[in-house]
């Protein structure tokens, strides 16, 4: 099945909003307050936002703020088939000079995907989220200048 990237529509909400609650659930959200997961949860302000399209249906969903990767869903059925390296793609596209994102360090196999992808990390943070402190990965990826 072929995967497009497009721009985020106010159409996409509800179900970016439900993929976001379905990924972390099944990602780092057995260590964090199960009810901070709802479908209906608002979506973080971001400058931009993309999703992923398979079969006309909004597999994942991509937010930048600058060049930071502040979020990057992929429902867990769609998982595996390459949604998240080709929005990370997108994200790398849009964005000038080295990318940085944060990884909750609960989950370890996110970090493993993003250094697959040639991020670092840069050292850990403790974040407030979800009502209580939580340690991240800081991680970067740097770019080569344009010629």
């Amino acid at each position: 099945m072929s995967v497009q990237i497009r721009p985020f529509a106010e159409t996409d909400r509800p179900a970016c909003q439900a993929i976001a609650a379905a990924a972390a659930l099944t990602s780092y959200g057995a260590h964090m307050p199960p009810e901070a997961f709802g479908p209906h949860e608002p979506l973080e302000p971001a400058d931009q936002r993309a999703v992923a399209v398979i079969g006309g249906e909004v597999v994942g969903f991509i937010e930048l703020v600058g060049a930071h990767v502040s979020n990057v869903f992929v429902a867990p059925a769609a998982q595996g088939q390459g949604v998240g390296g080709l929005m990370m793609a997108w994200a790398e596209a849009q964005a000038d000079g080295p990318l940085t994102l944060s990884v909750f360090t609960v989950n370890p196999s996110a970090r493993r995907f993003y250094e697959r992808l040639g991020f670092v990390v840069e050292g850990l943070k403790t974040i407030a989220f979800a009502g209580g402190d939580h340690e991240v990965w800081r991680m970067r990826k740097d770019r080569a200048a344009p010629l």
